[in-house]
């Protein structure tokens, strides 16, 4: 006489084979969704460094504007009429740069450097950029 069924061997296979499939999955998603945080914080990062470039970049374009307006100093006001966001503290540097040097090479230009360095923990953005008045 033949039993029809699964033997308590089979059984215990099968529960064994779904639990280390169930762990990959479980480490896949929690891989997943820490990449999906980091890229996050990146991505913001970078959008509130290009905000405050716009503000800075923006000097200029006001009527009779100028990149003289732009006060020097590390850390600078430059950005400090821009709204900040919480968790995300954002520095700007502002410095000359010598007049008639290989960056400011023309007679009576005015040259600044600019650097945003915008922090969420591990993630950092840094944006360079130089303002001349000629």
């Amino acid at each position: 006489m033949r039993r029809r069924g699964f033997t308590l061997l089979e059984l215990v296979i099968v529960v064994v084979v779904v639990a280390i499939a169930a762990v990959a999955v479980g480490s896949a998603f929690a891989y997943m969704s820490r990449s999906l945080a980091l890229n996050e914080a990146m991505l913001r990062t970078w959008q509130i460094a290009q905000e405050c470039a716009e503000h800075v970049l923006g000097q200029a374009r006001k009527p009779a504007g100028s990149y003289a307006a732009i006060p020097l100093g590390a850390p600078s006001t430059a950005c400090d009429s821009v709204p900040t966001v919480a968790d995300y503290p954002r520095v700007v540097n502002v410095t000359t740069i010598a007049s008639g040097g290989a960056l400011c090479s023309g007679a009576g230009w005015a040259c600044k450097r600019v650097e945003i360095i915008v922090t969420r923990g591990s993630t950092t953005a840094e944006l360079n950029f130089m303002l001349v008045d000629y």
